[in-house]
């Protein structure tokens, strides 16, 4: 999917740069629209000899999307003047009346608005329409709009301008008509992200003889993991086995833990925790063969679960408790913290009261430290039920005012950021 990304992005670049085709026809359902808008805004930073502007807004009305394309517009001129200001220089015109007037045809208002911004600019600047909506509701009303820059070829006003227009992948419209009117000047790019779309990728590589084997195992690991996501579970098993035959053979510890851990998910999605439990085990002497302290991580922490599960807490703790180790050394700490709070649990299973607690006070202070809120709640609920059943009743009225401390501090900070961030 990486090469796909790669490609798509290249079409993009290239659309831009050359001269003769003011429009680019984009197929995308909702979901890719997000990576595509990326990559605008990617090529936006990267290309300096090109003015982006980008409208990703959701188009369930053509007349809205519309209008909140133009007050988008506006306020880039207004933020554009205010730099102009401070520099001494002249201000940019602001949009013509026309271009917010509900009397005139959605396709006027942005003409009017093409126009206007082709005279602010200079001459040879290349000024790039993105209109990218990450919803399409109103297919049909958005392709009534686009129809104009879709396929009515090359015009003298659209010098200097590149129109990326979205097509909806389920229901085209505007690409058919371009194909069927042999519109000369409108290029077509499909854009497909999709999961069956990254499954057809990852076959081809792991069939292409041409290709390293390397390449292709990991294309396979990747399409184990697919077929175990989508409950394919006997595919998957043979998927897994085979990677664990081939990492063996070679002697790659790592390769060996990635296919034995799931090995371990499949066993886990057949109701046998103690099965997965050894899967997991195997996978865990696999990864610290192979000094790979992540696979070590996950390994820990998927026996601590199943140690819990089978009514094992003692060593459900020890198993946690290593894990929480080996991710503070990857300073990964979310999974600490998680390991952190699950060997509390474990603990406090076996009666080891004081211990939970600790191992939970813990945690909560590396929570208020990173600003781990999730998880921060979770804890201070188990801290505040601890004392509570315990009957030190202020002690846990007092974890409960932490959480509400924290939890302003964070809306606090959420706000402060916003405003540096507009530069209020």
């Amino acid at each position: 999917m990486h090469r796909e990304f790669a490609a798509v992005q290249s079409s993009i670049e290239t659309f831009v740069e050359q001269p003769d085709n003011p429009t680019l026809l984009i197929e995308m359902s909702d979901n890719d629209a997000v990576p595509v808008l990326k990559m605008l805004h990617s090529l936006d930073e990267r290309l300096g000899d090109a003015i982006f502007l980008i409208f990703p807004f959701a188009c369930n009305a053509v007349a809205t999307y519309v209008q909140t394309c133009v007050d988008a517009l506006r306020r880039q001129i207004e933020e554009v003047n205010r730099v102009r200001a401070k520099h001494g220089e002249a201000l940019w015109p602001l949009l013509p009346l026309a271009c917010s007037d509900p009397r005139r045809t959605p396709q006027d208002r942005l003409s009017e608005a093409v126009m206007h911004i082709r005279a602010l600019v200079a001459e040879h600047a290349k000024v790039v329409w993105a209109w990218i909506p990450s919803l399409l509701g109103d297919a049909a009303g958005f392709a009534n709009v686009m129809m104009q820059l879709a396929l009515s070829g090359f015009e003298d006003w659209m010098e200097g301008h590149r129109f990326c227009i979205r097509d909806d992948r389920y229901h085209p419209i505007l690409i058919p008509l371009a194909r069927e009117r042999k519109a000369e000047h409108a290029l077509i790019l499909s854009a497909d992200f999709s999961s069956e779309n990254a499954t057809r990728n990852l076959v081809g590589v792991a069939n292409d003889e041409a290709q390293p084997i390397a390449q292709r195992m990991q294309a396979l690991m990747q399409i184990a993991a697919i077929d175990l996501a989508h409950d394919r579970l006997p595919d998957a098993q043979r998927k897994y086995r085979a990677l664990y035959a081939f990492h063996a053979e070679r002697q790659d510890a790592t390769g060996c833990a990635m296919a034995l851990y799931g090995l371990g998910d499949i066993a886990l999605r057949h109701g046998s925790q103690r099965e997965a439990k050894e899967w997991y085990l195997q996978a865990l002497l696999a990864g610290l063969d192979g000094g790979n302290l992540l696979a070590v991580i996950n390994s820990l922490m998927a026996v601590g679960n199943c140690c819990s599960a089978l009514s094992e807490p003692a060593r459900s703790a020890v198993y946690f408790d290593l894990a929480s180790c080996a991710a503070g050394r990857l300073m990964l700490v979310h999974t600490k913290v998680e390991a952190m709070e699950k060997a509390g649990a474990a603990l406090l299973a076996c009666g080891n009261v004081a211990q939970a607690a600790k191992r939970w006070i813990d945690a909560k202070g590396l929570c208020e430290q990173f600003g781990c809120e999730r998880l921060h709640d979770s804890i201070v609920d188990r801290l505040v039920s601890l004392y509570a059943k315990a009957g030190l009743k202020n002690e846990a009225r007092a974890y409960e005012q932490d959480k509400k401390r924290f939890r302003t501090s964070r809306e606090r900070d959420a706000v402060n950021t916003a405003r540096y961030e507009n530069g209020s």
